[in-house]
């Protein structure tokens, strides 16, 4: 019996081990990447989107100020729900969940080289821009997905008439 509560202990304590030091290469990479800098240029990213739109919406001068409170408004919300303390623990479960132990050290190996970090800095960009082109394929589609729902909407509509 006492073979069994050593040898319980004993599993779970090199159990434990081996999840700290994962789970201390995982703050490490988190703190190498900057993953709360990157954040913070999410907000940039979303501000650039909030003046985007108010061209969109055509917002006056005189409308400026009704515009502004708004847009302060959204952005409290972002930074209070989708805080770098409230994103932490969830990145650092998501990078344990889907990484083991040996790509945990690699990514920290790679992202301490100066390639590593070039590509940290400008993935930022990278991502905005690629985001700008996506949303003007969509943009581009619109008119022919719009008319395919429309079709769609006037498909179910005759199909629910017969059916009564």
């Amino acid at each position: 019996m006492g073979k069994v509560i050593l040898l319980s202990l004993l599993i779970f304590s090199t159990n434990l081990a081996a999840q700290t030091a994962k789970q201390q290469k995982i703050d490490e990479l988190v703190e190498v990447m900057n993953m709360d800098a990157m954040v913070d240029s999410m907000y940039a990213q979303v501000e650039g989107m909030m003046q985007n739109m108010s061209v969109q919406m055509g917002v006056k001068p005189d409308e400026k100020a009704i515009f502004d409170k708004y847009y302060a408004d959204m952005t409290e919300v972002l930074k209070t729900k989708m805080s770098w303390q409230k994103m932490q623990p969830m990145m650092i479960n998501l990078y344990d969940k889907q990484f083991t132990e040996q790509e945990i050290s690699d990514m920290l190996a790679f992202y301490k080289t100066d390639s590593g970090q070039a590509i940290l800095k400008k993935m930022p960009q990278v991502m905005q821009e690629s985001m700008q082109m996506s949303q003007a394929l969509v943009q581009d589609a619109m008119p022919e997905i719009q008319a395919i729902a429309g079709e769609l909407g006037e498909a179910l509509k005759q199909s629910r008439s017969k059916a009564n």
